[in-house]
């Protein structure tokens, strides 16, 4: 009955996100069920839901201040239409599909963390629709997609912490099974790109083009001369580079990782605002840049709010009797240790919408990790699969980074939300099983 109720309590939440009920209502209403069911008391529910949501807040608050400043100025200073005109003059618009997939999934790659590269690719993807007449309800799932799938998890190397929490645990390398994580990739890109490009031609059949009513007051300033290629492109590259940089070279003494997860990021983002508003300054225009700026510093209140109510709600599920009791059943699920542990991440992604939340929670019961390990299978293999799985359920509604890729593109879950489901649910699912079937006959590299 405990585990039904959060059950219930998701279905409450999806539902309500869907009739457009405001996100602070939705997850009261829905943390209250999943509370009750499982005979917590209403302040006990309530203080649990501020915490999460509060101790969210504080983490994200720079990134989402500094990735929502940088992308107003990327539109604002005109880099955006620089850097979509260059792309579209080199594929082609007829392939914006896969350019906006293959920009998301290289910055995702570099480096720049998952959360922050949908501001950044937002103002570019607007652009490149805009130009080849394609409706911006695709744009969420194309970002979610080339931020949430292959690069993120599959690809051998990728820097992110989908890719780097097995290795704490696992003793292994973030290259680990590189033949499987391709394999994996390979299988996603196709899947999702084909897909998406597929409802693309579909819409574009029924008459359907760029609607830019949807982007009120965030719209791409076009009024300026547009900046040369080079200007354009900089400030990603000196975002990658000073992410990289930060995140693995000791500065006199300084280490940013010291100072949280995000310190790197942050600091990478800081510095190429700087570049941006002297950029705006001087090639641009003062009311651009100023404009920019000031929108920058209140657009990410909204975003990042949302984004910690649904983290807010993970906290009151996690808090449950029905919670921990749904742990003990991935912990015995039955089966060959792949398919266990790919299950049991999957299950456990799903019902806190945290990739990297329900791999961490899998990973941290020693019973459940050393039943695996037990039984004699590659670490390198569990690893790969353990990363890949955790991207699938993850991404049903409630998921925070979801939330923020729909708020920030200014789109809503009954326009956008079905392809990013196939997309980031159904095509990582693909891929497990494909990668568990060939684990299991014994492709463990």
């Amino acid at each position: 009955m405990k585990i039904l109720g959060l059950v219930i309590a998701l279905i409450a939440l999806i539902v309500l996100i869907f009739k457009k009920v405001p996100t602070v209502i939705t997850v009261i209403i829905a943390s209250l069920i999943a509370g009750f069911i499982n005979l917590l008391e209403p302040w006990t529910i309530l203080n649990t839901l501020a915490e999460g949501t509060g101790s969210t807040f504080a983490s994200y608050f720079f990134v989402f201040l500094f990735a929502t400043m940088y992308g107003q100025l990327m539109s604002y200073t005109g880099c955006a239409n620089a850097i979509a005109d260059t792309l579209v003059k080199i594929f082609g618009k007829k392939n914006v599909v896969l350019v906006i997939i293959v920009t998301t999934g290289l910055l995702v790659y570099g480096g720049v963390t998952a959360m922050v590269v949908c501001f950044t690719v937002c103002p570019i993807g607007i652009s490149l629709l805009r130009e080849a007449n394609v409706s911006k309800k695709f744009l969420p799932a194309l970002i979610a997609f080339g931020q949430g799938t292959f690069a993120l998890t599959a690809l051998p190397g990728t820097p992110q912490l989908n890719n780097i929490i097995p290795t704490e645990v696992l003793k292994t390398s973030s290259t680990a099974a590189p033949v499987l994580g391709i394999i994996g990739a390979i299988i996603m890109f196709v899947l999702g790109t084909g897909y998406l490009q597929y409802e693309v031609n579909k819409s574009k059949k029924k008459g359907e083009g760029f609607d830019s009513k949807s982007l009120d007051d965030m719209d791409i300033n076009e009024s300026h001369e547009k900046l040369s290629t080079i200007l354009g492109f900089t400030p990603i590259v000196l975002l990658i580079v000073s992410n990289i940089l930060f995140e693995n070279v000791t500065i006199m003494g300084y280490t940013f990782s010291e100072h949280g997860t995000y310190a790197a990021v942050s600091t990478a983002m800081f510095i190429a605002i700087c570049y941006l508003i002297v950029l705006g300054l001087f090639k641009v225009d003062k009311e651009s840049t100023l404009t920019a700026i000031k929108k920058g510093s209140t657009d990410w209140i909204t975003p990042l709010l949302n984004f910690s109510m649904i983290v807010g709600f993970g906290s009151v599920i996690k808090s449950t009797d029905g919670f921990a009791q749904l742990v003990q059943i991935a912990i015995n699920i039955p089966g060959p240790a792949y398919v266990s542990a790919a299950i049991s991440t999957c299950l456990l992604a799903g019902v806190t919408g945290s990739a990297s939340g329900g791999m961490k929670i899998a990973l941290s019961s020693e019973t459940l990790v050393n039943s695996w390990l037990s039984s004699g299978i590659s670490t390198s293999a569990l690893h790969r699969i353990i990363s890949v799985a955790s991207c699938g359920l993850d991404s049903l509604p409630h998921c925070g980074g979801i939330l923020a890729t729909l708020n920030v593109c200014k789109e809503l879950h009954a326009s956008s939300y079905k392809y990013i489901f196939v997309t980031t649910v159904l095509v990582p699912i693909v891929a497990t099983v494909i990668i568990v079937g060939l684990a299991c006959l014994g492709l463990t590299f």
